[in-house]
């Protein structure tokens, strides 16, 4: 074997020994496959908690013994690399490849594909990781149901719970591998959804951002809410999840001046729930439900619950 060929291997041994030490709690493994070097790096970003950056062996170990991941031996042995780009120098080397992640961990399901970059060095015989980069697309709780799709909408990946979902769904139809809704004038919605998503990624810097579709399903009923999702170049379709993020209703109770009560009534609403189910939740009769509905709605000047929902989406901070 040439020499070249024995420092793929050994570097290409490195990427799997320092994922699986990771996942399986094998800290002092882990340990031993970096460079312990105050110029040694970790950067990433994961939609849970977005860019970070930690940077000399000390933080790093520091940062991994406090927040290390619950064991999870499928994510440490069962993750395929593929994709992988890998250039050897004499002393130095670097990667890109992607990650397969399978199954859920902590009920989070995403698409399984991890963005990673590795810069080695070599230190005697053994190659060691100064650097680490990740972007991580992970995509909800494990029922969500989501579609990774193109800009005309062609799936290129969906969630365990999607097809089911996409069979029992008034709205959304899987058509010639393209999601698309029955209703004429909701689906040139959604177009326009992906149009917009398209144009995120279009330049030399991509950016990200949420777009909804607010489906009115008539008087008494709560609205469903469908989104379309661009992060990283991914553009995501997603429905049957209608919680909205802590941020945006701490905001809307915030602008609107609602009550513990109420912004809890306002977060049932946009999870599409009647009124009935809400009073059940909230350990309330219907008539306190209908009360503090009114309530929400004076407050907010809105008379339906799908303007609830629109002004709820509409509570962002500025940056």
């Amino acid at each position: 074997m040439s020499d070249h060929d024995a420092d793929r291997e050994a570097i290409i041994a490195l990427i799997h020994r320092n994922r699986i030490a990771i996942w399986t709690n094998d800290f002092e493994t882990w340990e031993s496959c970096f460079v312990h070097a105050p110029y040694a790096s970790r950067w990433g970003y994961w939609k849970q908690g977005g860019i970070f950056t930690r940077t000399g062996w000390d933080e790093i170990s520091a940062r991994a013994r406090i927040g290390h991941p619950p064991f999870n031996a499928s994510y440490a042995h069962d993750t395929k690399v593929e994709n992988l780009n890998l250039q050897i120098g004499s002393d130095m080397a670097w990667a890109t490849f992607d990650q397969i992640y399978p199954g859920t961990i902590d009920d989070n399901v995403g698409p399984g594909l991890v963005r990673e970059m590795r810069v080695f060095e070599k230190h005697g015989s053994e190659w060691k990781i100064a650097f680490i980069g990740f972007l991580d697309g992970n995509a909800g709780g494990g029922g969500a149901v989501m579609l990774r799709v193109d800009p005309t909408g062609q799936v290129q990946w969906q969630s365990p719970a999607a097809p089911a979902a996409i069979a029992e769904s008034d709205d959304v139809v899987i058509r010639n591998n393209r999601v698309r809704f029955r209703d004429a004038r909701l689906d040139r919605k959604l177009q326009d959804a992906l149009a917009w998503a398209a144009k995120l990624d279009g330049g030399y810097m991509s950016t990200h951002g949420a777009l909804p579709i607010v489906v009115d399903a008539g008087e008494g009923t709560p609205p469903r809410l469908y989104w379309i999702v661009v992060d990283a170049g991914t553009i995501v379709f997603s429905f049957g999840s209608q919680r909205l993020s802590d941020d945006r209703l701490r905001l809307a109770a915030a602008i609107y001046e609602l009550s513990p009560a109420q912004t809890r009534l306002a977060a049932h609403v946009a999870e599409g729930k009647s009124l009935v189910e809400i009073a059940a939740e909230m350990g309330i009769t219907a008539n306190t439900a209908r009360t503090h509905l009114n309530r929400v709605f004076e407050k907010t000047g809105v008379r339906t619950q799908t303007a609830l929902v629109r002004v709820l989406l509409s509570s962002a901070s500025p940056v």
